[in-house]
């Protein structure tokens, strides 16, 4: 017998290579029904944040504004460029302070959907 007794057949000739099991589908592209409905929820997030902050600033929080100046902050605010030509008005009445808290988890929900459509692609 050859080898070195006790080494638990690793020097006598009895090979412990791993085979790599991988099996063979039918379907080589079985995640595409999950990315289908993935780049789904990705459009409707950044299609209710556009809206959500169309209604919020035309109608809340800057009701000067225009309906193009409410998606132009919104897109600004999405891709995290903010210009500075547009700012929310701030005060210390209680439509300034709540803006400035929507503004603040607005940003923060279009750091997020952002992320997560850069994520998909």
């Amino acid at each position: 017998e050859s080898g070195v007794k006790g080494d638990g057949g690793i020097f006598n000739g009895k090979s412990k290579q791993k085979r790599w099991n991988i099996p063979l589908t039918s379907k080589p592209f079985q995640g595409f029904e999950n990315l289908q409905s993935t780049i789904y929820y990705c459009t409707l997030a950044i299609s209710l944040y556009f809206f959500l902050g169309i209604l919020a600033f035309l109608f809340w929080l800057e009701p000067k504004w225009t309906v193009i100046d409410a998606l132009y902050f919104s897109m600004t605010t999405l891709t995290t460029v903010g210009y500075g030509d547009l700012v929310v008005s701030g005060g210390s009445n209680l439509r300034g302070i709540s803006g400035k808290a929507f503004v603040s988890f607005f940003n923060i929900y279009a750091v997020c959907i952002s992320v997560s459509a850069l994520g998909v692609i």
